[in-house]
Order: structure tokens, then sequence, then C-alpha cells
């Protein structure tokens, strides 16, 4: 963000990456054909026949692929890994264009298929380091305070405090707030400086106060009560060369991870976007799978023992098969170990499960102590019906009342159910706060990472199947 880079800035980097393109491709082709298998009958080619006169057109192709996803703009507020994102797409197609280059050459000219492997996988990883290394060193050079830019917050109140916050919680931008500009009460002559940055008004003079102190930055995070005001606001600033930032106030606890995205030129937000989409979605797939299959492994036996054990001492079928809500509100039917007698709810119809229930068989208080009626959901794992971690699945006729006494409720079925999840690490089992429970799901969904599955699952294990509360 903030103002477009100096010429100077911009052909200092564009000069760079050239560098980076062509130190890249000679390392390719070192690597490619002096430790790579060559085959006799052609040998080894030489570097200035066909791969050094093309080396000029690579980079040129590298440059403008580069130039149209957009890798020459400011990122002072984008992570190192939204960048190499773009690095990696950016390559995969300049990759594409080289392979339909090289179609285009004469039979004579054209290039090794395995140095084009070889180079795509060395350029990637090559020139994605060498932007992650100046990406660090300018944001260290900006904590220590080198490189800085101004901004100014458009707004004082929560919304706006919250963009102070947020810049300060982050250095690496290297953006440094200045004042706030905002309406405050005719007879307050020394208008409060809101967390130690001046306040300058009323927003009627926005115009002249920006003017006469100019920033690089401009935050517009008026609050909801001021929405009307953003039109005079932003045309306000149409006569100030600083970047201008819209920040719409939306209260987190009625989001998931918003999401920007533009459709024919109208810019949307999503306001629940689950975390787990792309490669996530692929990454918690795959260890799902891969971890429960494990699980089901090695717990073929204890599952065998415990069928037989449930055959023995009560009345009516091994499993217990319960309809249940998931990603999306899709129904599914989870498989259980039955726990109670068959007709457990008869005359009574679904109802919640509490302590002590004397519907339960007697080896169903052990299976539900320790959690062990739980084994079969490895199945709905495996089908893809659930995860191993993730919100507890309700049945849809509790959900059909809870949706309406509690608020964002339904957000927890934006992320398959779990076998275990973070309420239940927390002691939230069984007849507990429902609230409370609500509330872990949401921090899981909005906090979601690999190692947090991991340590939930472990937690589970050593912290919920071994414990010896009642649900």
């Amino acid at each position: 963000m903030l103002r477009q880079h100096s010429q100077f800035m911009l052909t200092l980097m564009i000069l760079a990456d050239a560098a980076a393109i062509g130190t890249a491709w000679l390392v390719s082709f070192w690597l490619r054909f002096a430790y790579l298998p060559v085959d006799p009958a052609k040998g080894v080619p030489a570097f200035d026949d066909k791969y050094l006169p093309m080396l000029p057109l690579v980079v040129l192709t590298h440059l403008i692929i580069f130039q149209r996803i957009r890798l020459y703009r400011p990122r002072r507020d984008d992570a190192i890994w939204h960048e190499t994102r773009d690095i990696l797409k950016a390559f995969c197609v300049a990759i594409g264009a080289i392979v339909l280059l090289d179609y285009a050459m004469p039979a004579s000219n054209k290039i090794s298929r395995s140095f084009l492997l070889t180079y795509a996988v060395v350029g990637t990883f090559f020139f994605a380091l060498f932007r992650a290394i100046v990406r660090t060193v300018l944001q260290v050079m900006r904590r220590r305070g080198f490189n800085r830019r101004t901004a100014a917050i458009i707004g004082a109140g929560r919304n706006a405090q919250r963009v102070l916050h947020a810049l300060r919680n982050n250095p690496w931008t290297g953006l440094d707030v200045l004042y706030f500009v905002d309406d405050f009460a005719p007879d307050q002559q020394l208008p409060r400086a809101p967390h130690g940055v001046p306040l300058r008004g009323p927003l009627a003079d926005l115009r002249d106060i920006v003017e006469a102190n100019p920033v690089d930055a401009v935050f517009v995070a008026l609050s909801t009560e001021q929405g009307r005001e953003t039109r005079d606001v932003l045309q306000a600033l149409e006569t100030t060369p600083a970047d201008v930032r819209l920040v719409p106030e939306l209260h987190p606890t009625y989001t998931l991870r918003s999401q920007i995205s533009e459709l024919d030129g109208v810019p949307i937000i999503s306001l629940r976007h689950s975390p787990l989409h792309g490669s996530r979605a692929i990454v918690k797939q795959a260890f799902d799978l891969v971890v429960g299959a494990i699980c089901l492994l090695i717990g073929a036996l204890p599952m065998m023992l415990i069928a037989c054990i449930i055959k023995l001492t009560s009345r009516g079928p091994v499993f217990y098969r319960q309809r249940r809500m998931g990603l999306d509100g899709a129904e599914f039917s989870m498989i259980k170990f039955r726990t109670m007698r068959v007709d457990a709810e008869h005359g009574s119809g679904p109802v919640w499960s509490r302590k002590h229930d004397d519907r339960r068989t007697t080896i169903g208080r052990f299976l539900r102590r320790t959690s062990l009626d739980e084994l079969p959901n490895l199945f709905n794992v495996l089908a893809g019906q659930m995860s191993l971690v993730g919100p507890r699945p309700e049945r849809p006729e509790f959900i059909a009342r809870f949706k309406h006494e509690i608020p964002r409720y339904m957000l927890r079925h934006k992320i398959k159910a779990g076998m275990t999840g973070y309420a239940q690490i927390k002691g939230l089992r069984g007849d507990t706060s429902l609230k409370k429970r609500i509330q872990c799901d949401l921090y899981y969904i909005r906090n979601w990472s690999l190692w947090l599955d991991i340590r939930i699952l472990l937690q589970t294990v050593f912290g919920v199947w071994f414990s010896r509360h009642e649900t």
C-alpha cells in the first residue's frame, strides 16, 4: 500500500528480479547437466548454443507476467506468505509461457524438457527465497525506524482504534499514525488524544487538515453511526495524493474470516468465509485421512473387544446411528457405539444427555466417561463426513431451537464437525454451557492451523479420554 514506489526503487527491483531469474537459469543448467543423468547419444548441450540466446526472452517473459500479477505493487500491509503465494502463481504462469515459446521455436533450437522441469523447481525456490529475504530485511529495517511512512485515521471510535492497534502490533508495516480526524464537542478546547495520538477535527475541515498535515496513507474507519458521512469524507480526500483505505466497522463476533473479492468491478465483502479453502482444505483433509486410517488400525482390536462386550451385556445392535448436522448444515448419519437401552427415547423423543443418565447400560457409562463410544466416528472421518478436530456435531432437532436462542450458533457449521474440538479440551463436554462451547468453536475456526489440530488431538488423548468425569 501507500504511494507507489519511486522510479528508482521500481527500476532497482526489476533489475534485481532479472538478475535472480538469470541466476536461476544458470544454476538450473548446471544442476541438470552436471548432476543428473544425460543421454550419451545427445551429450551435454552447449550453453551458448540454445540456452543463452533464449535467456533474454525468458527474463522478459517473467517480468511481464510479474507485472501483470502485480508483484511490483507496494506490499507493506501483506504478510510474507501472501507475496510468496503470488510468486508461486506467477512462476507457474511464466513457466507455462516458456513452454509455449519453446514449442514455437524451430526443432533445432528446442531446449530439454528435463531442464525445464529442473528450472521450474530451482527457479521457483530461488526467486521465492530471494524475495523473502528482501522482504524480511525491509521489515527489520522498518522495525528499527528506517523506511517508515506516515498515516492518518479518519474517525476516533472503536473501529479507528482497532486500526491503530493493528498497525502498532505489526511494526513491520512501517506505518506511523500521526493523528485521528473526527468530530468532537464544541466546548472541548483541547481534544483528548486516544492512545497518545492527537485528535484533530472537525470532519468538515478534513480537506484542510490533511493538506496542512500531509501523510502517506489515510484509513477511513468511521463508526457505523457515521456511515452517512463516508461519502463526504471520500470527496474531501480526492485532492490528497495519499493512499486511501476504507475500513468498514464489522464486529468480529458476527464474522469468521472476512474476505474482500471483486465481481465485475463490484467489491464484495464475505463475512462468513471459512478458513479452510484451497490448500488449507487439502492439508486438513489429507491429515484426517492419514491420521484417521492410522487411528482405525490401532483401534481395531479395542473396538472389536468393545463390540463383543456390548453384544454380550445388553440387547440390541452394537452401533448406534444418529442424524447430525455438519458442514454448511448438511445432515449425515454419525456412527457411535450404543451406550443406552434400545428404547431410550421411546415416548420422550430427542432429549439432551445428562449426567448419571439411568438410560445408560453398564458398559455405556464407562464408554461415555472415556469417550470410547465415539471411536466409530473414525468411519465418518474416512468417509469425509467429519474431521478429527472440529466443533462437535449436534442433532438437527436441537439445532432448530439453539439457532434462535444462541447468537451466532450457525457459524460453527462453516467447518466440518469433529470427533473432538477446542471446547472439549476446555472441559465443555456433555451438559455444560452452550454459549461457552460456541465461543470455543468460533475461536477454533478463526484461528485454525494444522498445529492447533495436533495439539487438540494430543490434549484429547491425555486430558479427555483418561479423565474420570461423567458426561
